[in-house]
Parts: structure tokens; C-alpha cells; sequence
């Protein structure tokens, strides 16, 4: 197999591309869109496993049998590591459920396929339990290129027959700017697919095999001027660029990713004739050595900030720096203990195959396996089993939507407006009272609004439907994309059936659906509409949001002292803004539209918490469980919160519609 020359910028580019993953995932808010150093390291792999197989071809002679041999020197002994680090950590550590997630993943990620099982098995509905608790799910970008090494040699050697080498680097070309439209694509239907799947990251690895395509990559020499070092700046502010223009809310991967990758490629290339002066702090012996243990050091940050988070410790606090030193701990002892040695054995590819693949594999899948089949009797000699008082504390934190009374449809249901399950408040003939409507931030004020209308001799029906915006107008472009046809049937309902109620009150994530350039006018013209009817609409704020909180901390907290759930999450409280200001505007101008804040009765004294008197009150990050719900109405009155007048009583009940 012949060796590259070694060129240390590409060890300081695998630097830059870590540290972003780092910084995200410590932090979003120090690099938004450090995800994109996964799409870095797509490029450089692109173009390093095809530079091997090109210059091997021309050479001696390309080997399968070397190739995959020096793939698994270089991959599986650290992989194989993580995976049994992961599997000991979560049997001592995991609630049952929790270590059946973490066997199936480690099956799945043992056999090459760990990007397919999240794709088919990651939950990210509405509700989903947060990823970053899912300790191999870094996984899947290593899934990703296993699949480019099986795939990639065998086309790549068919092109180079044609001997014609910038025709098969225009086909490439073709195929990656196919693979980068199709991601764009199926990022707005299908997220998930586009995310995990290689033909969605295809066109990444594709733009590093190009590189190694063009001779002056595959054969620097010194000679160049200062089109190179303006070449190098260029791909530096690319890669900068993406890592603080981009952030979680982006539409990606697809052209999205793009100028991350072309930032990558850029470097590369400057480089490859001379060395640029611009790329002098790539070289410096600092960058090279993370470079060096990118690999180990990318296998092991996850599953420590994911097993931390687990157990309610925040990256992103004081905690951090631990966190840090551990993961730097790991991951030089692994490069040094694992890496290095098994790079330095020389065997015959067979002898390698056995030794460093299929033995240790083997035993990990059998290893995932007894986890998976036998993980209640592990937790339980853990002490990880869930008693009578854990089920006690999930019932109380439960979401809305487990409860039957509160009508959130996931489908179009055309009856929703009719059924009895719905209504609230103090028993009336005829029509409720009260239209609570809007998303499952609307759903989650059931509690709220329920407490309100009992005392004040209302009833309230509730229908809402998950990431469907309260608005009456045609436009289809609304909610996530599974639940768009049910959204917009459902807004024809509400629209046809509205006028029945004397009061509507509206909820929704404002701050989400402002995304949407259409919304704020849509729902403006909304508004309108319904006090040309004489309605009294409720506009209910957004909650504060806790992005840390998780209801399971509770849990974990009665068995590790160490877990503070409740400082893990308390904010400093900065007050009502951004969507809940432009609600009050909204109010402000429209006469018989008020607006019914909750955040005084969760921030109090300067701070902010998902707890009131200890007892959690909230689901998830943006949503009250039902019993907060019902919490936060019985201390409404005595809060100091005003009540929407339109709550107080209805000066006119309309005739019954139902």
C-alpha cells in the first residue's frame, strides 16, 4: 500500500474540524454551527482514501487486502474501545430502558451500520428524549465512512480505467453536487435520512476525492505565488463562516454544508503546491498534535458529555473543565495505547483481520448483546431498577398528550370538536365557553386555563394539534413535515367551526413558527379576523425554556447525592422578550386581545427554575407536564399575574354549535 506524503496542515485542518465538534457540543453557543467539522472531516477522508487508491493503482498496484487491512488497523482498535468503555459505563450507570437504547446501538455500531440505526431508530418526534444522551450516537459519521470504503474503491478503480482523468473528475463533480441537492431536499421532508445516510454526505467525501483527482495535489511541489495564499484565506473564512453562521436551526446538511467542505477543499489545495504562509498556524506543533489525536479524541468526547448529561452534570457549566481534562485523559491514552500500537503491528492482512476486527468484534457483539436481552436484571444489580417512587415521579412529570382529556392530535380527527373528553371548567349546556387552541404549547396550558375557568364559572374545550400553528388562512406550508396535511385540515376545522365560541384562547411556540417568513403577517391577519367577529382572545406566552432540564435527573438523584437536578437547570432570569414581546404588540393593538403570561410564577428573586417548592413542573425544555399545568393555575390567582378579563366571565354565550 503506498504511503502519502505527510503534509502536517492536514493534521491541523483535522484539528480545526475536532475542536468545532468540541465547542458545539460543550456549547452551542461557542460555535453554532461546530457541527460542520464533521463535514470537514468528510473531505479530508474523501481525499487521503483516494489519494491511497490512486497512487497505489499507478504504482505497485492497488491491494483490497492491504487497503481494508490498513482500515482496520486504523479505525476498529479505538472504535472497539469506545463501544466497550460505553457498554461498562452503562451497565453500571443506565435505567433498564436507557441500556436496551445503548445494546441495540452498540449492535448496530459494530456491524458497520450505526448512521442506518439511528436513521430508522432515533426518535425525533416532537417529544423525542434528548439525543444528547445517546452515548454512541457520534457513531453514525464513522457509519457513514465505513460504508464510503466499501463502496468507494471499487467505483473509483472502474473510473480510473477509463483512463481519462478529467472526465471522471467531472462525473465525480456531478455526483456530488446530485448528492448535495438531494440532501437539501430531503433535509425539509425527511431530516433524519439526510443527516444519517451516506448518499445525503456523499458529495462531501466526493469534493475531497476530486482534490485527489487533480495532479498538483497528488504531487506538491514548491513552486506557486500568491494566488495560493489568497486560496487558503479564502477556504479559512469558509470553514469560519460556517461555524458561526450556521446553527442548530439551519436546514442541513445540503448546500448548507457546502461551504464548510469548499473551505476544507480550498486548503488542501493551496497547500499542495507550496507552503502557504496563511497556513503557517495549521503547522504549528500544537494544532498537529490534536490533529493527531483527532480521532480519539472525536471517539471519546461524546459518550462523556453524554453519559454527564445523563447524570445531570452540564458541559457547558463549571463542570466543564472536569469534563474536558477527562475526555483529554481518554483520548491521548487511547491514541498512545490503542492507536499507535496497533498501527505499529506488522502482520499479514489476514493475521490483522483476525486479530484487530473479527476477534474483538465478536466478543463486543456478544457482550451488546447479553446487554440488550438481560438489561433489567443488570440495572437491577446496579441499582439502577425504577420502585414505586421513581413511577410516582415519571406520572407526575408526564406530558400532556398521555392524558385523555387533553385532545392533541398527532392525525387529523374531524370529531375533535365534538367530543365531551375535551371540555373543562365547570359543567355548561351547549357550547363551552372557550376555544383553547393552537400547538402542544397550547395543550400544555389545559391545566392552567382549566383552574381559571372553574373559578370563574367557564368551560373550556381544548383541540391542538403537535407543531401546527394557530392560524385561519390556506397557506399549507405549516408544521413539521409528518404533520403538514393534518395541519392544514385541521386549521379548515377551526377555521369553519371558530365562530361557536365567545373567547378563544391561542398557544403556541411563537419563538419556532416565527421562523417561517409567512407567519407573523398570517397570524396578524388572524387576529384581525377574529375581533372583526367580537371574540376575546388569550394569546399564551411561550414558557420560559430550560434546554438542560430532564425530567429523569429526579430519578438519578436518589441514587447519586452528587446530582443537583435543580441548579443543574435554575437561569438567571432575563426577563420576557423576543416572541412573548411581539405577542404583547400584537395585544397592545388590537382591542379584546390580551395576553396571559406565565412567567412570574416560574422566575421569581432573579432567577428562573423548572421547580416550584422542589417539585418539578415541567416535561421537557419548553413544555409544563400536566400536573405543572395544573399547579401553576392554583397559584395564579395569588401570583400578582392578571388574569385576562375575557377569563373572568363571558358577557354573551353564543348558541351551540356542536
Amino acid at each position: 500500500m503506498q504511503r502519502l506524503h505527510y503534509r502536517p496542515e492536514v493534521d491541523g485542518l483535522r484539528a480545526i474540524a475536532v475542536i468545532a465538534v468540541l465547542l458545539f457540543h460543550f456549547d452551542p453557543r461557542l460555535a453554532p454551527g461546530g457541527f460542520t467539522g464533521v463535514d470537514i472531516f468528510f473531505v479530508i477522508s474523501g481525499f487521503l482514501i483516494s489519494s491511497i487508491i490512486i497512487r497505489s493503482q499507478a504504482g505497485d498496484g492497488f491491494s483490497f487486502r492491504d487497503f481494508y487491512a490498513s482500515r482496520v488497523r486504523r479505525i476498529v482498535p479505538a472504535y472497539a474501545a469506545v463501544v466497550f468503555g460505553t457498554l461498562v459505563a452503562g451497565c453500571l450507570l443506565m435505567q433498564s430502558a436507557d441500556l436496551v437504547r445503548l445494546g441495540t446501538a452498540a449492535t448496530w455500531s459494530l456491524l458497520a451500520a450505526p448512521n442506518i440505526f439511528f436513521w430508522l431508530h432515533l426518535d425525533t418526534g416532537y417529544f423525542a428524549t434528548d439525543s444528547r444522551q445517546l452515548p454512541l450516537l457520534h457513531l453514525w459519521s464513522l457509519g457513514v465512512e465505513e460504508q464510503f470504503y466499501l463502496l468507494w474503491p471499487i467505483l473509483l478503480l472502474l473510473g480510473l480505467k477509463l483512463r481519462r482523468q478529467r472526465l471522471l473528475s467531472g462525473l465525480v463533480a456531478l455526483l456530488c453536487l446530485v448528492s448535495f441537492a438531494y440532501a437539501h431536499h430531503q433535509a425539509a421532508i425527511d431530516p433524519s435520512l439526510a443527516y444519517y445516510m451516506l448518499p445525503a454526505r456523499a458529495g462531501e467525501l466526493g469534493i475531497g476525492a476530486i482534490l485527489a483527482l487533480v495532479p498538483a495535489v497528488r504531487n506538491p511541489s514548491r513552486d506557486g505565488g500568491i494566488i495560493y495564499e489568497a486560496v487558503a484565506v479564502a477556504g479559512l473564512c469558509l470553514m469560519a463562516w460556517s461555524l458561526y453562521a450556521l446553527d442548530g436551526s439551519s436546514r442541513f446538511p445540503g448546500w448548507n454544508a457546502l461551504p464548510a467542505c469548499l473551505g476544507a477543499a480550498l486548503v488542501i489545495w493551496s497547500d499542495s503546491r507550496r507552503r502557504c504562509a496563511a497556513l503557517a498556524p495549521l503547522r504549528w506543533r500544537p494544532m498537529v498534535a490534536v490533529g493527531l489525536i483527532s480521532y480519539s479524541l472525536y471517539l471519546w468526547h461524546w459518550p462523556v458529555l453524554a453519559f454527564a448529561r445523563y447524570l445531570g452534570v452540564q458541559p457547558d457549566t463549571r463542570a466543564g473543565w472536569g469534563l474536558l481534562a477527562l475526555i483529554l485523559v481518554l483520548s491521548i491514552s487511547s491514541y498512545w495505547l490503542v492507536e499507535r500500537r496497533a498501527r505499529s503491528l506488522r502482520l499479514p492482512g489476514a493475521r490483522v483481520a483476525a486479530l484487530l476486527f473479527f476477534v474483538p468484534v465478536t466478543i463486543l457483539l456478544v457482550m451488546s448483546i447479553v446487554v440488550t436481552t438481560q438489561a433489567g436484571r443488570i440495572s437491577a444489580l446496579a441499582g439502577n431498577g425504577v420502585d414505586a417512587a421513581e413511577r410516582r415521579l415519571l406520572a407526575d412529570t408526564a406530558p400532556a398528550y398521555e392524558f385523555p382529556y387533553n385532545c392533541q392530535l398527532e392525525q387529523f380527527d374531524p370529531g375533535v370538536l365534538e367530543q365531551p373528553r375535551c371540555v373543562h371548567g365547570t359543567a355548561a349546556s351547549g357550547n363551552p365557553d372557550v376555544l383553547l387552541w393552537g400547538d402542544s404549547h397550547a395543550a400544555h396550558y389545559i391545566g392552567v386555563l382549566a383552574s381559571v375557568a372553574d373559578r370563574n364559572g367557564l368551560s373550556v374545550r381544548n383541540a391542538s394539534l403537535s407543531t401546527c400553528p394557530p392560524v385561519l388562512g390556506k397557506r399549507e406550508s405549516y408544521g413539521m413535515p409528518v404533520y403538514r396535511r393534518a395541519c392544514a385540515q385541521f386549521r379548515g376545522l377551526i377555521r369553519d367551526r371558530i365562530a361557536a365560541y365567545p373567547v378563544v384562547a391561542i398557544g403556541a411556540q411563537w419563538s419556532v413558527h416565527g421562523h417561517n417568513r409567512h407567519f407573523w403577517k398570517d397570524f396578524g391577519k388572524t387576529l384581525d379576523s377574529l375581533v372583526a367577529e367580537g371574540k376575546r382572545v388569550v394569546l399564551l406566552a411561550e414558557v420560559p425554556l430550560f434546554p438542560n432540564y430532564d425530567r429523569h435527573c429526579e430519578i438519578r438523584n436518589l441514587r447519586y447525592e452528587f446530582v443537583d437536578c435543580v441548579a443543574a437547570v435554575t437561569r438567571v432570569d432575563e426577563g420576557t422578550g423576543g416572541a412573548n414581546a411581539r405577542l404583547a404588540a400584537l395585544a397592545a393593538d388590537r382591542p379584546g386581545v390580551e395576553v396571559l403570561d406565565m412567567h412570574d410564577l416560574v422566575c421569581r428573586d432573579g432567577s428562573c427554575t423548572p421547580y416550584i417548592d422542589g417539585q418539578p413542573v415541567y416535561f421537557d425544555s419548553s413544555h409544563l407536564s400536566m400536573a405543572g399545568s395544573w399547579i401553576l393555575g392554583e397559584r395564579l390567582p395569588g401570583s400578582g399575574i392578571p388574569i385576562p378579563t375575557a377569563l373572568r366571565g363571558v358577557r354573551e354565550r353564543k348558541p351551540s354549535a356542536d
